[in-house]
C-alpha cells in the first residue's frame, strides 16, 4: 500500500482517537518487526492481483449460474433458533469486548453464518444460497488457520517465559474455541439439513468474499497496526504461498462439500435417513 495511503489512515486513527496506535503497537509489537512494516514483496501482491482480476472477469459466468434455493417452511423454526444463537453470541461479544472483533475473519464468518440462518428462516432463499459457501469457506478456513497457522506461529515467536500464558488464552479460552473451532459445525449443520450441490457461483462468492476481506485487511487493518493474522503479511516472499494455500483450500473444500453431497443423495436414493431428516438434495 502507498506511504501517502497508509500516513492518512494513521493521521485520521490518531486524530479520531488519540493514542490509538501506541496502544496497537503494545498489543501487536510483539510480531517481528519486518512483517509489520516496510514495502510489499512482489510474489504476494501478483497472487493478490491475479485473483482480483480472476474474479472480475468470472463474474458475468458465476452470476448466470446462480440459483435461489428452494423454500424450506419445515426447516424455519431450527434455523430461526440457529440465528438467535449466532446472535446471542455475537451480543455476548460486543458487551464484553466492544465491536472491535468484528474486523476479524473469524467474527464475520461467524456473522455470515448467523445470517444465513436468518435468511433461511425468513425464507430469503436468494440470500440464504448467496451466503452458503462464503459461510463454509469462511468457517472451514478460520479452524484450519488457526490451529495450524496463527496458534503454532505465535507461540513460537512468542518469548518461552510467556508461551503458557499464551497458550491458555488461545486455546483454553471458552469463547475463542467457541468461535474458532464450534463455529465450523455451526456454519455445516445449516447446509446439511438442506444439502446443496455447490456450482460455479458458489465457488466465485467465496472467493470474492475473502478477497473483500484481504483488501480490507491489507488496505485498512494492516497501515494502522492492527495484525491480527501476521501469517497474511504481503512483505515477505511467502505471503505468496499463504495467499495461494487458502484460494487451494477454498477450492478443496467446495470439491469436499460435492463429494459429501453427493454421497449424501446415494444415500437417500438407495432408502437411507438423509431424505427423511433434510429432503433431497437440490442441484443435483
Amino acid at each position: 500500500m502507498g506511504q501517502a495511503a497508509a500516513k492518512f489512515l494513521q493521521h485520521h486513527v490518531e486524530s479520531r482517537r488519540p493514542g490509538a496506535l501506541k496502544q496497537l503497537e503494545g498489543v501487536f509489537g510483539f510480531i517481528p518487526q519486518e512483517l509489520r512494516e516496510g514495502p510489499w514483496a512482489w510474489a504476494p501482491t501478483l497472487v493478490v492481483a491475479a485473483l482480483a482480476q480472476g474474479i472480475f472477469a468470472s463474474a458475468p459466468s458465476a452470476t448466470a449460474a446462480f440459483a435461489a434455493l428452494p423454500e424450506a417452511p419445515g426447516l424455519a423454526g431450527r434455523r430461526l433458533g440457529g440465528f438467535g444463537f449466532g446472535a446471542a453470541v455475537l451480543l455476548y461479544m460486543l458487551r464484553k469486548w466492544g465491536s472491535w472483533p468484528m474486523v476479524s475473519w473469524t467474527m464475520l464468518g461467524w456473522t455470515c453464518t448467523t445470517m444465513r440462518y436468518l435468511a433461511g428462516g425468513l425464507g430469503y432463499t436468494s440470500l440464504q444460497r448467496a451466503l452458503t459457501f462464503p459461510s463454509l469457506f469462511a468457517n472451514s478456513v478460520t479452524v484450519l488457520v488457526w490451529y495450524l497457522g496463527v496458534v503454532p506461529g505465535i507461540l513460537v515467536i512468542t518469548p518461552k517465559g510467556k508461551r503458557r500464558k499464551a497458550f491458555n488464552n488461545m486455546i483454553m479460552s471458552w469463547f475463542l474455541f467457541l468461535v474458532h473451532g464450534m463455529n465450523f459445525p455451526f456454519s455445516f449443520a445449516d447446509w446439511y439439513v438442506q444439502p446443496v450441490r455447490l456450482d460455479l457461483f458458489d465457488l466465485w462468492a467465496g472467493f470474492a468474499y475473502g478477497l473483500l476481506y484481504i483488501t480490507f485487511y491489507l488496505a485498512v487493518l494492516d497501515p494502522i497496526g492492527v495484525h491480527l493474522y501476521f501469517i497474511l503479511s504481503p512483505r515477505k516472499w511467502w505471503g505468496a504461498l499463504v495467499y495461494a494455500g487458502i484460494v487451494l483450500l477454498g477450492a478443496s473444500i467446495w470439491a469436499a462439500v460435492n463429494a459429501l453431497e453427493a454421497r449424501l443423495l446415494l444415500a437417500a436414493g438407495a432408502g437411507g435417513s438423509v431424505s427423511a431428516a433434510a429432503g433431497a438434495s437440490v442441484g443435483a
